[in-house]
Formats: C-alpha cells, structure tokens, sequence
C-alpha cells in the first residue's frame, strides 16, 4: 500500500502548533501530505513546504479545500488518508496502529472511529448529537459504532466519486465530503469497517463546544453521507 495523506489548514493562533506539530511528524516517517490550505500567510505555508509537503491554495471554502487535498493525495498514492491537521495525538499515537488495522482486516474504506473511553471526554451535548449522527449511519451501514469522529481511509480510485456530488466544485458543505465518500463507498459494495482509534477531545478545545455549530455540522454530515448512499434528505432549505 502506498499511503498518501490529506488535510486542511488555515493559520490560526490557537491551533498552529498542533498542525506544525503533526505535519513536522509525518514528514520524519516519510509520508507527503497534501493539504488544502484556506488562505494562510506565505510564511506559514512555507514552512510546510519546507517539510516536504505539498500546498494547494484553491482560493475556496473549506469544501474546496478538502476536494483539492483528496484528489491531489488520490493522484500520489494507492491509498488516501485524510485525517485533520490539528489532530496530533492521532498522528503520534494512533497512526501507525490505525494503518496496521486497515491492513490486517482487509476492509476498503475505514473510518477511525472512538472508543467508548475517548467519547465520553466530549460535552455531553456533543456526545449525543454525533451519537445520533452514528446510529443514523450505522443504521444505513449495518454496522453499529463511532462513524463522526474524521479520519478515514479509502482507496485512491475512490476519491474520484467526489464528482458525483451534487455539491462538488461548491462552498456547501464542506464538512460533509468524507461522508458522502462513506455513503458511495456502501453503494458502490465497498467493504466498509471501523477502526476505534479516533482520541478524545483534545485539552485546547475542550471550552469550544458549540451545540449550534455542532448542529450544523450534523446536517452536512447526514445529508451528504446520503448524497453519498443514494438516499433522499431534506436539507430544509
């Protein structure tokens, strides 16, 4: 499996250090990134470049942004991973179990999902929209667990379903795009599988919950993981 990554960033005070942070480890074990930057500084996007990433500056929203990171990552290896770029537990502890997981099970798109333990760190509010959010998923799938957590991984071919979107090339959405992937993924007969390895909330953003924000997000989410599926969804716009 030759294994190419995708995120997002945009220079942001309170962040900054984790993206580097993680960025600057994937680059030590040898994996290119491809991420899709919202507009940062060019002396923050050159110190990417200078790990060894590659930067696209699509001059678009967040959708555009996830877009260009999956399918230049799509054009490098076999294999996408897509995992956020503040997330740098995951990149420190989890990656490398998450990338032995896939491999042993055999599964075609995986989604990282959370334990039980590294849920019940979230706000309460949170725990229980995205657990509707899973069991809404899950229903669809077949399988019970964790489906909002962000990283997934999936083969490079696939990211070229994101054409299929009704929302593809737009600014709408953009928190869904991994979700409607997912939602292809079941439709198109792909072997789909969750690995719990997603962490918990992270200590910076543990006074950030927003249950309207959250909300939001659940509507692109479901709607697009639909989209995705073939299934009807009022958007009620």
């Amino acid at each position: 499996m030759q294994l190419a990554i995708a995120t997002i960033t945009l220079e942001h005070h309170g962040d900054n250090d984790l993206m580097m942070s993680s960025l600057e480890e994937m680059a030590d074990r040898g994996h290119t990134v491809f991420v899709g930057d919202g507009g940062s500084s060019a002396a923050f996007t050159s110190r990417i470049t200078a790990m060894g990433h590659v930067v696209l500056q699509p001059g678009r929203r967040m959708r555009g942004q996830v877009e260009a990171a999956l399918e230049a990552a799509s054009e490098s290896g076999s294999h996408v991973l897509y995992v956020e770029s503040d997330k740098q537990e995951f990149v420190h502890d989890r990656l490398d179990r998450t990338l032995a997981s896939y491999r042993r099970r055999g599964v075609e798109f995986a989604s990282c999902g959370r334990n039980r333990t590294a849920f019940e760190t979230f706000p309460f509010e949170q725990r229980e929209i995205e657990r509707a959010e899973s069991a809404l998923i899950g229903s669809v799938l077949g399988i019970r667990g964790d489906w909002v957590a962000g990283p997934v991984i999936m083969p490079a071919e696939h990211v070229r379903c994101l054409r299929d979107s009704k929302f593809y090339g737009s600014d709408r959405h953009g928190w869904g795009v991994n979700w409607f992937l997912l939602g292809r993924a079941w439709k198109k007969g792909l072997q789909v599988g969750n690995i719990p390895t997603a962490p918990g909330v992270h200590t910076s953003a543990e006074s950030e919950f927003n249950p309207g924000y959250r909300l939001y997000q659940a509507n692109a989410i479901l709607g697009c993981f639909y989209d995705g599926a073939g299934i009807d969804y009022d958007w009620h716009e």
